[in-house]
């Protein structure tokens, strides 16, 4: 069972771009999309609630962008660094105590001190949340576990363009990363109920 202390919670893009009508991303995505999107936001604050509490760190992983960045080659303009779109969601808002690191590409490791900052701290386990479960995410997972980190999956707070690229998403990091999915691949309830399970057995030793 992962010490939430040693723990960090990935959020990545939960920004207005990804989730919103108006922006580039969200509506190339279409309504349905954008309703699977929001629908992520009620389990993760509740996860980002336990977290916490629970002394886990929070860690926002969001596209900044500028006209260099090397995504710009592929995507028109999105999330742009200075703008409202690159803004998080206020339901979802960053608190005194998390860890705000801005990324210009798919994986936050790629670009940014993300790596060492997590290490400073202690950061052995990361919980993977966010947009999108097949894009960003799974680099970011691929990333992660490269660099040996344990990683979970929370299922419910992950969502992607589509229903299927989402369970895609999720098959993949089975096939390619997960050494125990049955303790990888949880929801945001079973999550917290683990953190509490800890929590007990420390203060009963």
């Amino acid at each position: 069972m992962a010490d939430p202390k040693r723990s960090a919670v990935i959020l990545v893009d939960m920004a207005h771009e990804f989730i919103e009508p108006g922006n580039f991303i969200a509506d190339a995505g279409g309504e349905d999309y954008q309703a699977r999107a929001k629908a992520i936001i009620s389990p993760l604050q509740e996860l980002l609630k336990g977290a916490r509490e629970a002394g886990a760190l929070v860690v926002y992983s969001t596209d900044e962008h500028t006209p260099d960045d090397l995504e710009m080659r592929k995507w028109p303009p999105h999330s742009m660094k200075g703008t409202k779109s690159s803004e998080i969601v206020p339901e979802l808002a960053i608190q005194p105590g998390d860890l705000n690191v801005p990324k210009t590409t798919y994986s936050g490791f790629q670009c940014s001190d993300m790596e060492s900052l997590l290490r400073s701290k202690g950061i052995d386990t990361l919980y993977i949340t966010g947009l999108h479960t097949d894009c960003c995410c799974r680099h970011t997972s691929g990333d992660a576990f490269q660099k040996g980190f344990n990683l979970v999956w929370v299922t419910d707070c992950l969502q992607a363009f589509t229903q299927e690229g989402h369970e895609s998403g999720l098959e993949y990091f089975k096939t390619w990363y997960a050494t125990d999915p049955e303790n990888q691949f949880l929801t945001a309830d079973e999550v917290l109920s683990k953190w509490s399970e800890e929590k007990a057995t420390n203060v009963a030793a």
